[in-house]
C-alpha cells in the first residue's frame, strides 16, 4: 500500500472570524500606542503647537505629498510597460489614487496593491504579471528609500553631524537598516526563481505554480534596462518628495535643530516603524519612531508628537482623494485601443 502524500494535505483555510479577532487585535494595539503617547503629552500644549503651525508650509507639504503620487504612479507605468500592461494615462492615475485610498484604510496596508493587480490581470490568462508590476513599484520606492537613507546617515556621521546626546543613533540604524534593504534586493535580483528552489516546497502547479511565474515576471521586469533605469529614478525622486514634506511640516511647526540630511534618516526609521505587523499599517509604531527620532535632537515630546500627528491626517487627507476618485469614476480599468509595444515582456506560462 502507498504511503499517503503528506505534502499533498491542503493546509487548513483560516476563518472570517479568526481573521477578523486578528484585525481587531491590531486596532487595539495600534490605538492603545497611539493613546500611550497622547498621555504622556501635554494636551494643551500639543494643541497649541497644531494651532500655531504655519499654513503655507502645510500647504506645500501636501502639495509634495500629491506630486509624489504622480511620481509613483509614472513608477509604476514603467514596470507595467515592461509586462506588455499598456495603460492610458486617466487610468493609470485613476487605478494609483484608488489604491492609495485602499492602502490607507484596509487594515493590511497593501489592500490597494492587491486591488490594482486583480482589476489590471482579470482579464488576463494569468494574474503574475499584475501582481509582478505592484510589487516592483513597491519594490522601486523601498530600494529608493534605502538609496537616499545610505547617502544621507552616511553623509551624517562622516561629517559628524550627529555627535550630541546620542544623535548618532538615529543615522546608525538608518544606516544598518539601509544597508540591509540593499542587501536583500541585489539577493531578490539575482536570485529570481531559484529563491524558491526546485519545487520540493514550492510547487510548479496549484498556488506554488503561481508564485513561480510572478516571481517569473519580477525578475524578467526587474533586470530589464529601461524599465529599472525608469522605475529606480522614480522611486528616488519619490522618496526625496517625502524627505521634502517632512522637512516642510518641521519646519510648519518651528522646528530647529535637526540638520535637513537628518530627515532622511527619520523617513527610514519611520517607514520601517509602518511595516510592523502589530497594528494597522503601524499605527502608533511610526509616530513612536518619529518621537524617538527628533527627541534625539532634543525635540520635546509634545512638538514631536505633533510632527507626527501632522504627517498621519496630511497622509490620511490625501489618500481620501483616492476615495474620491473611485465615488465619482469607479475602478474599471480601460486598455487603449490598439496594442502598444512594451520595452520588455515576461513569460506568463511556465
Amino acid at each position: 500500500m502507498a504511503e499517503p502524500d503528506l505534502e499533498a494535505e491542503t493546509p487548513p483555510v483560516p476563518t472570517p472570524k479568526r481573521g477578523l479577532i486578528k484585525v481587531l487585535i491590531r486596532i487595539v494595539v495600534g490605538v492603545g500606542v497611539l493613546a500611550f503617547l497622547l498621555v504622556k503629552a501635554d494636551v494643551g500644549k500639543l494643541w497649541d503647537t497644531l494651532r500655531a503651525a504655519d499654513g503655507l508650509y502645510i500647504v506645500a507639504a501636501l502639495a509634495a505629498i500629491f506630486t509624489g503620487l504622480v511620481v509613483s504612479a509614472f513608477r509604476w507605468k514603467a514596470y507595467l510597460d515592461a509586462l506588455e500592461l499598456p495603460l492610458p494615462y486617466g487610468t493609470l492615475f485613476r487605478l494609483y489614487f484608488v489604491g492609495t485610498f485602499f492602502n490607507a484604510f484596509l487594515p493590511t496596508g497593501i489592500g490597494g496593491d492587491a486591488y490594482k493587480a486583480v482589476r489590471l490581470g482579470r482579464d488576463k490568462d494569468s494574474m503574475a504579471p499584475a501582481f509582478a508590476s505592484v510589487f516592483l513599484d513597491r519594490f522601486a520606492g523601498v530600494v529608493g528609500m534605502a538609496a537616499i537613507g545610505l547617502v544621507s546617515s552616511g553623509y551624517l556621521l562622516a561629517a559628524g553631524k550627529a555627535n550630541k546626546n546620542g544623535q548618532a543613533a538615529v543615522p546608525i540604524v538608518a544606516l544598518v537598516a539601509s544597508l540591509g534593504i540593499m542587501g536583500i534586493a541585489i539577493i531578490l535580483l539575482l536570485g529570481g526563481e531559484r529563491l524558491l528552489g526546485k519545487g520540493r516546497l514550492i510547487k510548479h502547479e496549484g498556488i506554488g505554480g503561481r508564485v513561480r511565474r510572478a516571481m517569473r515576471s519580477i525578475h524578467t521586469a526587474a533586470r530589464h534596462p529601461d524599465a529599472a533605469a525608469r522605475g529606480y529614478l522614480f522611486g528616488v525622486i519619490f522618496q526625496a518628495l517625502v524627505m521634502t514634506y517632512h522637512i516642510l511640516i518641521g519646519k510648519a511647526l518651528g522646528i530647529t535643530g535637526v540638520p535637513l540630511m537628518t530627515y532622511a534618516s527619520i523617513m527610514v526609521l519611520s517607514s520601517l516603524a509602518t511595516m510592523i505587523p502589530l497594528s494597522i499599517n503601524g499605527l502608533g509604531f511610526r509616530e513612536g519612531a518619529y518621537i524617538w527620532a527628533l527627541g534625539r535632537y532634543g525635540i520635546h515630546h509634545d512638538q514631536a508628537l505633533a510632527f507626527a500627528l501632522l504627517v498621519l491626517a496630511m497622509l490620511l487627507l490625501s489618500s481620501l482623494a483616492g476615495g474620491i476618485v473611485y465615488v465619482l469614476l469607479g475602478g474599471e480599468v480601460h486598455r487603449p485601443g490598439s496594442h502598444l509595444p512594451a520595452v520588455g515582456s515576461a513569460p506568463t506560462q511556465p
